[in-house]
């Protein structure tokens, strides 16, 4: 292999590309990673981890939108829209209303479905294999309600994922039964349902012993490698243009998360995706901290334990890429969690932080070659799940750059699907 050429050159070090790069290294192909900045700005560096095939139903439903118009303006609620947003934006915000029709529901819950099982198979093997360290949980996710009447809504939900797909059933539990179960949780919370199929890693440690693999199969990673430009041949990418240098592959991957459409634009080509940003507080773990990964769901919150620590994440903020801590998003986090948690906090917060959700439209990722740049392949838009789905992508991007036949059915995740 010539001096910075590989088989295959992944721009992106978050979790999907990382995922890649795994895949095809299995494959026996050469891998360079690229990242324009450093790991721990990758969006998957601090989010709550969970691991989640419960998620299969797709955030497009009139009652999710309906909801998040009500809250849409207010600064504390979990769903916020920063105003003065862009004409793309409001485009966008558009496509994800027509996108909640019923029929197009129905056909994306299975590619997100497929999507999410794939990857919970996955991350056994994965962690199996490789002896990964990364504070995997996998006895369940309790999703818990402070009412009768939101706990027995999810019930009807949960028939409904059930009948759709037997894995999916989760077990109630109310009252003191519920806090036999997860003692953490307060006596004015209702009920819960847990789902054991879920689980949940912390991501840092993850994409830390990620990288540790992958370089150990011989794979090379830049950081401070941001792209500035494509060198287009033949109608197919013959080289990138670096602030680290000049690189070229036989085939590219952009793993770019939520800068996918910046990116995209240096070659006249729109990908329909747009930052979502998410917050996430981690403290020492309180000293009654849960053992079981929840979703608080009313208010949007997640809270996952770790060996020596404890994380909240949550809020959904469309405000571009605005770089400042909203200490009104940080501070709804915390008070939401008072509602659920007999101590939800402790006062050794070690960090605040906030994170880019790569958004699609129809709350599917995209995984498809570029129109026009046939060795160009896109793996992005991972909406809210992209730890839920980053094994099942990096195989899928791993066979459909190597010809194999597909473990899941691809047509979900065109790119035109997203252009609706």
């Amino acid at each position: 292999m010539k001096n910075k050429d590989a088989d295959v050159i992944i721009i992106g070090s978050g979790i999907i590309g990382l995922a890649s790069a795994y895949y095809l290294l299995k494959e026996g192909k050469s891998v360079i990673v690229l990242e324009k900045g450093k790991p721990s700005d990758a969006s998957s560096y601090a989010n709550c981890g969970l691991v989640a095939p419960s998620h299969a139903m797709p955030l497009n439903s009139p009652h999710l939108i309906l909801q998040a118009f009500k809250w849409m303006f207010k600064k504390e609620a979990p769903f916020y829209i920063k105003p003065k947003q862009s004409f793309t934006f409001w485009l966008w915000m558009l496509a994800f209303v027509l996108n909640a029709r019923r029929k197009i529901t129905e056909r994306n819950k299975i590619g997100k479905n497929n999507l999410l099982m794939s990857s919970r198979a996955l991350f056994n093997k994965l962690i199996e294999d490789n002896n990964v360290e990364c504070n995997w949980l996998s006895e369940g996710v309790l999703f818990v309600f402070l009412s009768k009447t939101a706990f027995d809504n999810h019930g009807v939900l949960n028939k409904k994922l059930t009948q759709f797909n037997s894995a999916l059933q989760a077990t109630p539990y109310v009252g003191e039964k519920l806090r036999k179960k997860e003692p953490a949780i307060h006596k004015n919370v209702y009920g819960g349902w847990l789902y054991p199929i879920d689980a949940a890693i912390k991501p840092d440690e993850l994409m830390l012993e990620l990288t540790k693999i992958i370089k150990a199969k011989g794979a090379k990673t830049v950081n401070e490698a941001e792209v500035t430009g494509f060198k287009i041949e033949n109608k197919s990418i013959a080289g990138l243009t670096t602030t680290a240098g000049y690189y070229t592959a036989t085939n590219y991957v952009m793993a770019t998360g939520a800068w996918s459409s910046q990116l995209a634009k240096q070659l006249q080509v729109d990908i329909p995706i747009i930052p979502g940003k998410g917050y996430s507080i981690t403290m020492k773990s309180p000293s009654l901290t849960p053992q079981i990964p929840c979703l608080l769901v009313e208010k949007k919150v997640a809270v996952t334990p770790f060996k020596n620590s404890c994380r909240l994440g949550g809020t959904m903020e469309f405000s571009g890429f605005d770089d400042k801590i909203d200490k009104t998003r940080i501070n709804a986090i915390k008070n939401a969690a008072k509602l659920y948690l007999k101590e939800c906090c402790s006062e050794k917060i070690t960090e605040e932080w906030f994170g880019y959700r790569p958004m699609t439209n129809n709350d599917l990722p995209i995984i498809d070659f570029v129109p026009g740049h046939k060795n160009l392949l896109v793996a992005a838009g991972h909406n809210m799940v992209g730890i839920s789905m980053a094994t099942g992508t990096g195989k899928l991007v791993s066979e459909l750059l190597t010809g194999k036949k597909p473990h899941i059915d691809p047509s979900f995740y065109q790119l035109k699907s997203n252009l609706n």
